[in-house]
């Protein structure tokens, strides 16, 4: 029972850390944090569960995601000028399923996704839920998925990573 404890700490440290990250803008820390095949998908629907077989907000792979945090970097980024902050206010996360033995474990938590740039803040409504595989003594993200409360509305632009 201690080490399932153990684990389910270290799952939910991990997830507080990730979001951590973006909120300092640390994306190269943030993409490092993807498995080789990890997707951060964000789906129109949250019923939708084939990525591969529905329109998405957002569907990236690794090197998608590289892309894009090389252009958060990149000083001709001008629509990112002035820079664009965010902030990540979350529920604790709660893990649904945690494997000790080395296979993939799933977290959940609600959140409240804030951007601002220039006078423009948008606040998004999101359960955002991450398959994790261990990799040395931390994890590594598989999947992570954004269930945007309002995915069927009008949105507006959304320069980082929820």
């Amino acid at each position: 029972m201690m080490q399932t404890l153990d684990i389910q700490s270290q799952l939910v440290a991990f997830v507080y850390a990730e979001s951590r990250m973006l909120d300092e803008g640390r994306y190269r820390d943030w993409y490092d944090l993807f498995a080789d095949d990890g997707v951060y998908w964000v789906p129109t629907r949250p019923e939708h569960t084939e990525r591969d077989a529905q329109v998405a907000i957002a569907l990236e792979n690794k090197m998608l995601l590289a892309l894009r945090v090389e252009r958060l970097s990149h000083p001709r980024a001008f629509s990112l000028q002035p820079k664009v902050r965010c902030m990540h206010v979350m529920q604790q996360p709660e893990v649904l399923c945690a494997d000790a033995d080395g296979g993939l474990s799933k977290l959940s938590t609600q959140l409240v996704y804030m951007e601002h740039q220039a006078g423009r803040q948008i606040v998004l409504g999101a359960r955002a839920f991450y398959t994790l595989r261990p990799a040395g003594a931390s994890f590594q993200i598989v999947e992570k998925r954004v269930e945007l409360l309002n995915s069927d509305d009008f949105l507006p632009a959304i320069q980082l990573f929820i």
